[in-house]
């Protein structure tokens, strides 16, 4: 998923290999029934020569990034996914074969794999369910001066029925109406001012932070906690912690050199019923005082498989839509970003898979610090909303 956080750029023969959730069912850690969730491993990619070794671990980070994110599967650690393939005396260097590939799958026992080859500028993705071949598709990536993010969004839309909905520079219609509209219309977020931890045991239910194999609700901290916060970690605390005179409170994300430059750190509200086809503005505050954060609105439809549970809703839901907000850096102060947005499945599946809920995914990286986020609201902004 995590995804759309990439930053992109390949150039000569890199063959990759990494296994995808197709369905996406996230869930919570304190729910009572865990339903057994699909297993994913990112296999390490293979770099043509020792000059492309950097190139191979930044792709391997970005493109499993692209297709997913922890806390939607059963991932499997990167050292024991090395660890396999050495077990296996397996030459992890070019060609990797079909066979290569079967193998580990079946030594890992993962559940689905995307295998990936790059000649020249040609990228194919082979997906695996289990052992099976089922789909392969196939692209030119654009020269290095040219990012190459659509043109990977649009292989994994084709290849895993995923929808990207491209971030644009102008987000918010600036209408005089819609203004109108959005200041009378509910807001659909659930505890969208972070007060709902002074009340529910100390911890903010409706939000939900995720790192690596870290699934938690955000605790509530007084400004002296908010603090001495450790690292990669999120919470509720006081906005005075930002604003010495500003009461209330607010989500906050820290993180360090590390975690900022590799997975990032992440923070979800939870579910929001909407109607597909209906227009939508979202809006926040925000303050940086390192971290850049991106934004996204990803959308859900009903779609239970085989990892469904009946007693666990979160594992009927299948992420197939995402929205992007335009990325921001450090402020010097609380600043405010949005987006309108229509949520819809692509064009083929809108009746048989029509989205039905979105969750925000606030998301702090790239450099360390700390990201707050306050005043979280979404609004359907529909002529007539039913």
């Amino acid at each position: 998923m995590q995804l759309h956080k990439s930053r992109l750029s390949m150039s000569g023969l890199v063959p990759l290999l990494l296994t995808v959730l197709l369905p996406s069912g996230f869930v919570n850690a304190t729910s009572a029934a865990q339903p057994a969730l699909p297993s994913l491993a990112v296999l390490p990619f293979v770099p043509a020569t020792r000059t492309d070794k950097n190139l191979a671990s930044r792709m391997r980070f970005a493109v499993a990034k692209k297709m997913s994110r922890d806390g939607h599967y059963k991932r499997i650690d990167d050292h024991d996914v090395n660890m396999m393939i050495n077990a296996l005396q397996m030459p992890w260097t070019p060609p990797v074969t079909t066979a290569n590939i079967q193998s580990v799958i079946q030594s890992l026992a993962t559940d689905q794999t995307v295998a990936g080859f790059i000649t020249g500028r040609r990228l194919t993705l082979e997906l695996f369910i289990g052992t099976k071949l089922t789909k392969t598709v196939s692209a030119t990536i654009p020269p290095n001066n040219t990012s190459p993010r659509l043109t990977i969004e649009k292989m994994l839309t084709d290849l895993c029925r995923i929808q990207f909905h491209h971030v644009r520079s102008w987000q918010i219609d600036p209408s005089a109406a819609l203004k109108k509209i959005f200041s009378g219309r509910p807001n659909l977020v659930k505890d969208p001012e972070f007060n709902g931890a002074a009340h529910a045991g100390s911890r903010a239910v409706d939000w939900d932070v995720f790192l690596m194999k870290q699934d938690y609700h955000p605790p509530l901290l007084s400004k002296a906690g908010a603090q001495g916060l450790a690292e990669n970690r999120a919470a509720i605390v006081p906005q005075s912690v930002v604003t010495p005179t500003a009461r209330g409170y607010c989500l906050m994300l820290r993180t360090d050199v590390t975690i900022a430059q590799s997975n990032g750190l992440a923070c979800e509200s939870t579910w929001i019923p909407v109607i597909q086809g209906h227009r939508y503005r979202f809006m926040v505050q925000y303050h940086s005082d390192g971290p850049r954060i991106r934004i996204f609105i990803n959308g859900f439809a009903y779609s239970p498989d085989q990892f469904s549970t009946a007693n666990n809703l979160a594992s009927q839901r299948r992420e197939i839509y995402r929205c992007q907000v335009l990325p921001v850096t450090k402020n010097s102060a609380w600043s405010q970003t949005g987006i309108d947005f229509t949520p819809q499945s692509l064009k083929g599946m809108r009746k048989k898979l029509p989205i039905r809920w979105v969750r925000i995914d606030f998301y702090s990286y790239l450099n360390p610090g700390n990201a707050f986020f306050r005043n979280v609201q979404l609004k359907d902004i529909s002529p007539h909303p039913q």
